[in-house]
């Protein structure tokens, strides 16, 4: 690791955000797991509006095993990771330059390339450390109570969430790279995330928005489609796939980019004072 010290840095910068984060993902799948034996026969008849019916997925029913661990972890959790994901990827670039330390870590005997790769490599670590975060917890749960799912079914559930968040990382790293300050940076990568999200939930119970539900991220990265018919490796692939486009276009948008030492200053146009 010490020949990659800007990787090892990324990581040491967010490692208090990242513990933090693998550690709720832990407790809510112990939690998860341990109460589902007490909620399973309350939940059996428990009638819920159609917009849950996104949450659950393919599922079907929130009293299945399959369905409660859908709608209560993989419905959630993975937001957690996606939102570190694009909290650190925003810092990447963006965040640095406002920092004042781009140009210090530029002087130094590394292109822009080999900087970016290397944040990038230190940020996908720290992304699926988050994202498995949960399934020892479901693992020493299984040992306590009764949950009518295997266990290589519950672990490549969880795999299955890292693509997703993988591609979030990459948009937030496009955008911290391609667009002039670290909130707007945030607030386009935030603003995608709102809105992919809600049409693959929304989209489950509106017939109007059942095609282009087919947009989310969300809809393809359905977890419970992958703990009834296994791991999806087109799926995952796609989104994957996606990721590295990002990675492309956000190494092409940082080597274009003008740094400015602090920051910049940022208003929208009618804003702008005259002669400015």
């Amino acid at each position: 690791m010490k020949r990659f010290p800007l990787a090892l840095k990324t990581l040491r910068d967010q490692r208090v955000a990242g513990t933090a984060a693998a550690l709720v993902a832990f407790l809510i799948g112990l939690m998860d797991l341990l109460i589902y034996p007490s909620y399973k026969k309350q939940l059996a008849d428990f009638q819920y509006p159609d917009a849950f019916k996104g949450l659950i997925g393919e599922a079907g029913s929130i009293a299945s095993p399959t369905g409660f661990i859908t709608a209560e972890y993989f419905s959630w959790v993975p937001l957690l990771a996606i939102v570190i994901a694009i909290i650190a990827g925003t810092a990447a670039i963006a965040g640095e330059e406002a920092a004042g330390t781009l140009d210090l870590l530029l002087s130094q005997p590394v292109s822009r390339v080999r900087l970016l790769v290397e944040k990038t490599a230190g940020l996908v670590a720290l992304t699926i450390a988050i994202s498995l975060g949960g399934y020892p917890a479901m693992y020493i749960g299984s040992r306590f109570v009764e949950f009518d799912l295997s266990q290589w079914r519950l672990f490549v559930a969880v795999v299955s969430t890292i693509p997703i968040a993988l591609l979030f990382l990459g948009l937030a790293l496009w955008c911290s790279a391609a667009m002039p300050s670290r909130s707007m940076a945030a607030l386009t990568a935030v603003g995608v995330l709102v809105v992919t999200y809600f049409l693959n939930a929304i989209g489950g119970a509106v017939d109007v928005l059942s095609g282009p539900r087919k947009l989310s991220p969300f809809y393809w990265a359905d977890a419970s489609h992958v703990l009834i018919r296994g791991f999806d490796w087109l799926r995952a692939g796609g989104m994957l796939a996606v990721a590295l486009v990002f990675l492309l276009l956000a190494l092409r948008a940082f080597n274009r980019r003008d740094l400015s030492a602090g920051g910049r200053e940022f208003s929208l146009p009618w804003r702008r004072h005259p002669g400015v």
